[in-house]
């Protein structure tokens, strides 16, 4: 039987190596790579092409979500797994809108990541009983004016206001997207006419409302 080759990407290291051990474990799973922040694991994800990935939600440099955006871009026979402590209906409905396959709750992952692996490799949706019920209860009804917002700037620019948000520099985001410092100062520009921001300040408590990085 061909074994599912799978990617975790989780930035706390202790945990990460937990799970390769608990995945290795199974006959059938082999764990092809890991990572610790996003835009690493989306360089290792297009190299290895694993079945699933694996990522948690507030891995820095590119979160979780939007990094499953990316890969749905450009890559959409990968299916990813969001893994993470979070149980909202607004973090469900984005990653269901970035086309993630499954959603598991960390306090669950022992007992829940294996059937979610196998479900999604089976080109089904898995979530975690615990949050199915949000589902149920309507998980296309959630906020829209932020979603309006957000929507409104480029997958590069939510790249960009979350390395921001980080504290990077216009030169260290230039070094991470490979891009030049002047075409870095105006995306930035960009987000902060679009978004109505004044100040980083501002823009860190957008990112931290939204997200996309953790207080």
């Amino acid at each position: 039987m061909k074994k599912i080759k799978v990617f975790i990407a989780e930035d706390h290291k202790i945990l990460r190596q937990s799970l390769v051990i608990l995945l290795s474990q199974h006959e059938n799973i082999e764990v092809i790579g890991e990572a610790g922040d996003g835009q690493e694991a989306f360089v290792k994800i297009m190299r290895l092409k694993p079945d699933i990935a694996i990522l948690d939600i507030s891995i820095p440099q590119l979160n979780g979500i939007d990094l499953a955006v990316k890969l749905k871009q450009e890559a959409a026979n990968i299916n990813v797994i969001i893994l993470t402590m979070h149980k909202s209906e607004d973090f469900i409905t984005r990653a269901l809108r970035a086309g993630v396959k499954g959603y598991v709750l960390k306090d669950n992952a022992l007992e829940e990541l294996i059937e979610c692996i196998e479900t999604v490799f089976g080109d089904n949706i898995y979530l975690s009983q615990s949050v199915t019920q949000l589902v149920v209860d309507g998980f296309i009804n959630h906020t829209q004016d932020r979603e309006e917002k957000t929507e409104a700037i480029s997958a590069r620019e939510r790249e960009i206001l979350q390395l921001l948000a980080e504290g990077k520099s216009n030169k260290d985001i230039s070094t991470i997207l490979n891009l030049s410092i002047k075409t870095v100062e105006t995306h930035r520009a960009n987000i902060m006419h679009k978004l109505g921001f004044r100040n980083v300040v501002s823009l860190v408590l957008y990112a931290v409302r939204n997200h996309m990085i953790e207080p």
